[in-house]
C-alpha cells in the first residue's frame, strides 16, 4: 500500500500551484498538495475546498464536474484534467475534454480561470527539512556560492512559514556604512543632515513577516553589535529616537562567505557568528559538487521550456564548474534556447563561451566526459547547418577538405 505521505510529496514536486482568478470575485492561489482533485461548479458564492473537492463559483445554469489528476511515466510528471460532463474547457484557448496541464497553461472552466504555475524542485528538496523548522520562529543562516538559490529559498520559507506579515528583503552590501543603520531601523526627523522627515526602517516593515538579510558577511562590526542586541531582545531604536520599538519579525541570513572563517580574520564577531549558527544552518551546496542537482535542473527545464536537451550538450555541461551556479545555467540556458530553432538543443558555439568562464571540472575521476570526437562533430554540424548544408562552403570556412567533412558526419552517424 503507498504511503499516503509520499503521494502528497510526489505530487507537490512539480505543478503544485494554481492561481484561481475568478469573473466575480478575488483571486487566490491553490496548492495543489494531492495526487487527485475532483472540481465542481458551485452557486454559493466563493471558491470553496473540501480535502480533495474543488468548487469553483458560477452563475446559476452552469454546472460542469472534472478530475485533475497526477501522473508519473518515467521521467515524465504532469497532471491531467478531464471532463466528466457534457461541458468542454478551455485550454490556452482550445475547447477540449480532456488535457495534460504543463506550467503556463491557462485553463478556463466556466467563468474561472486557473493559471498553473511551476514549482522549484530545488527548493522542494531543501525544505523537506523539516516543515516544523519552517513554520517556526528560528532564525535561519543560509551559506552558499553566488547563485545557489539563497534568495529564492529564502522567500518560499517565508511563504510556507504562514506569517501574515511582509517578505522584506535587504542587500547589506548594497548601502553605505551610513545609510545601512536608517535603512534597517530607521530614523526620526532631524537625526542626521538630511533627514527631514521620519524613516520606517526594514525592521518595522518585515513586522509579523520575515526579514531577509543578504550577504551578512558584508555587516560592519558596530552595525552587527546593534543587530546581536535586537536578537537578543527583540526590540531596536531608530537612529536618533531614545524610544525602543518591539516587532514580530522572523530573520533569515544569507551568505556567499564561510562566516566561521571570517570570525577566524576578525572580520566577524564571534558572538554574532554563534548566535547566528544557534537557529539553523543550511549549507547549498554548488553545481560542481551535486550533479545529480545539475540534471534536476535540466528536466526542470526541459519541462518548463517544453524543449529537448541532448545527451553529449548534458554530458558537456556536467564537466563544467557553473561559477556562477544556477543562475548562470538559467541564464545561459535561457538564451541558447533563443538562439536556437527547433525543441531540440545540441552542443553548439553558443556553449564554447563557457569554456572562458567555466573551467572544465576534473576532480571527480567517475566523471563522464564529452569526447573529442563529439566536440568535432558538434562544431562540423554547426558550420555546415550555418552555411545551409552547402558542403563546399563549409569545408572553405573549416580549411579541410570537402571529403573530412563529409567523412566526420558520416561516421557520426
Amino acid at each position: 500500500m503507498k504511503i499516503f505521505d509520499q503521494d502528497l510529496q510526489n505530487s507537490s514536486k512539480f505543478y503544485s500551484k494554481v492561481l484561481l482568478r475568478p469573473l466575480f470575485g478575488k483571486k487566490r492561489e491553490i496548492l495543489l498538495n494531492r495526487t487527485g482533485y475532483s472540481i465542481y461548479s458551485t452557486h454559493e458564492g466563493d471558491f470553496m475546498q473540501d480535502s480533495i473537492n474543488l468548487y469553483f463559483p458560477e452563475f446559476k445554469g452552469t454546472e460542469y464536474e472534472l478530475d485533475l489528476k497526477w501522473y508519473e511515466q518515467g521521467k515524465s510528471k504532469y497532471f491531467l484534467l478531464n471532463s466528466k460532463s457534457n461541458q468542454p474547457f478551455r485550454i490556452n484557448g482550445n475547447l477540449v475534454f480532456s488535457a495534460i496541464i504543463s506550467h503556463g497553461d491557462k485553463v478556463d472552466i466556466g467563468h474561472n480561470r486557473l493559471e498553473f504555475e511551476y514549482e522549484h524542485i530545488l527548493i522542494q528538496e531543501d525544505l523537506e527539512i523539516s516543515n516544523r523548522i519552517i513554520e517556526s520562529n528560528l532564525n535561519i543562516l543560509i551559506e552558499g556560492e553566488t547563485g545557489t538559490g539563497k534568495s529564492f529559498l529564502a522567500k518560499k520559507i517565508h511563504e510556507r512559514s504562514g506569517r501574515k506579515g511582509r517578505f522584506v528583503h535587504i542587500n547589506l552590501s548594497s548601502f553605505s556604512r551610513n545609510l545601512l543603520e536608517s535603512e534597517l531601523f530607521g530614523h526620526v526627523k532631524g537625526a542626521f543632515t538630511g533627514a527631514i522627515n521620519d524613516k520606517m526602517g526594514a525592521f518595522k516593515e518585515a513586522d509579523c513577516g520575515t526579514l531577509f538579510l543578504d550577504e551578512v558577511d558584508s555587516l560592519p562590526i558596530d552595525i552587527q553589535t546593534k543587530l546581536l542586541l535586537f536578537l537578543d531582545s527583540k526590540s531596536y531604536r531608530s537612529v536618533g529616537d531614545f524610544k525602543e520599538h518591539k516587532v514580530d519579525v522572523r530573520l533569515v541570513f544569507a551568505s556567499g562567505k564561510n562566516l566561521l572563517n571570517l570570525v577566524t580574520e576578525n572580520i566577524f564577531r564571534k558572538d554574532m557568528y554563534f548566535r547566528l549558527s544557534s537557529g539553523v544552518l543550511m549549507k547549498l551546496r554548488p553545481l560542481r559538487h551535486d550533479k545529480k542537482k545539475l540534471l534536476t535542473m535540466l528536466r526542470q527545464f526541459e519541462l518548463s521550456q517544453d524543449c529537448v536537451l541532448s545527451i553529449r550538450l548534458e554530458k558537456f555541461y556536467c564537466n563544467l564548474t557553473w561559477p556562477g551556479n544556477i543562475r548562470q545555467l538559467y541564464g545561459h540556458l535561457q538564451k541558447k534556447l533563443v538562439m536556437t530553432n527547433g525543441r531540440k538543443l545540441d552542443l553548439d558555439s553558443l556553449d564554447e563561451e563557457l569554456l572562458e568562464v567555466g573551467i572544465p571540472a576534473i576532480e571527480d575521476q567517475s566523471t563522464t566526459f564529452v569526447t573529442y570526437k563529439d566536440l568535432k562533430v558538434s562544431y562540423f554540424s554547426n558550420v555546415l547547418s550555418r552555411m545551409n548544408g552547402d558542403v563546399r562552403l563549409a569545408a572553405n570556412k573549416l580549411d579541410v577538405s570537402i571529403n573530412t567533412v563529409k567523412n566526420v558526419l558520416q561516421k557520426a552517424g
